[in-house]
């Protein structure tokens, strides 16, 4: 079916050591036609967020031709206070689903928690986050990220939990190895269903391994991974490249363009 259907884009992760204009028009350079927020302090999409801000942000996605789609605000208790329970934490989770709806973004994106003891205060985040969100065309995600979210048994499980039509999967296979040194294909078919993104997103050496390098180059099999999702459902939604490696601005922006044609491959 190829590449229609899917927002293929770039997380601003290899361009943080850059500007904000560098990165979209490195993206948009390299063909990506959507963006992510992610670790770029210039453009962070925080509660409160100023219009003056909304407006900058929104001018420079027009500027460089390009759509967002994610934006990762859900980092342990560092973006959302678990540790002070449901209701403050809820409270922030709906702070940021707004700044995001600001932006365009429409797809919330968590990276759960490590702590067991915070797993059903997150199950409640997510439920109200999800119909919440449901108002603001927002689609609300867990990010394979080790912890709640580990494998995808783990991930299938907290989808249950959740409940919620508007509360999805962001695959990324380069951190199932990175958190567990397990196999990104390993019930895959099981989560399949309910992925509604994939994290481009590679790793060589095991268990906490090394993720900053260009997909294709690690562990993943990337056509195997697309091949499975694809079985499961997952023919439309965000495919956002997270790594690229680190280096000069002219080497980041080769490889976007490098894994650029090599997705219309893998989603071929």
């Amino acid at each position: 079916m190829g590449t229609d259907g899917y927002q293929i884009g770039a997380f601003a992760r290899p361009w943080t050591a850059f500007g904000w204009e560098d990165f979209l028009a490195g993206a948009a350079g390299a063909g990506y036609e959507y963006i992510g927020f992610m670790r770029h302090q210039e453009a962070e999409v925080l509660p409160g967020i100023s219009a003056e801000k909304v407006a900058a942000i929104n001018a420079s996605l027009v500027r460089h031709g390009v759509k967002p789609t994610t934006d990762l605000p859900l980092h342990h208790t560092t973006r959302c206070p678990l540790h002070l329970g449901p209701d403050e934490a809820v409270r922030e989770a709906f702070a940021h689903l707004d700044a995001m709806a600001a932006v365009g973004v429409r797809y919330y994106m968590s990276c759960g928690t490590p702590d067991e003891a915070l797993y059903e205060t997150l199950y409640t985040v997510f439920r109200e986050a999800a119909a919440y969100g449901e108002t603001l065309g927002v689609k609300v995600t867990l990010k394979s990220h080790g912890g709640i979210g580990a494998k995808c048994l783990d991930l299938v499980r907290v989808v249950e939990r959740v409940d919620h039509e508007n509360f999805g999967i962001y695959y990324d296979p380069g951190n199932v190895i990175y958190y567990t040194g397990g196999d990104p294909l390993e019930n895959l078919a099981d989560v399949a269903p309910h992925v509604v993104g994939v994290c481009v997103k590679d790793e060589t050496g095991g268990k906490e391994g090394n993720v900053e390098i260009e997909p294709g180059t690690g562990d993943v099999d990337f056509p195997a991974v697309f091949d499975t999702l694809r079985a499961g459902g997952f023919d439309t939604g965000p495919v956002m490249v997270e790594c690229l490696g680190r280096g000069e601005l002219a080497g980041v922006n080769e490889r976007a363009a490098k894994v650029r044609g090599l997705l219309d491959i893998w989603l071929a």
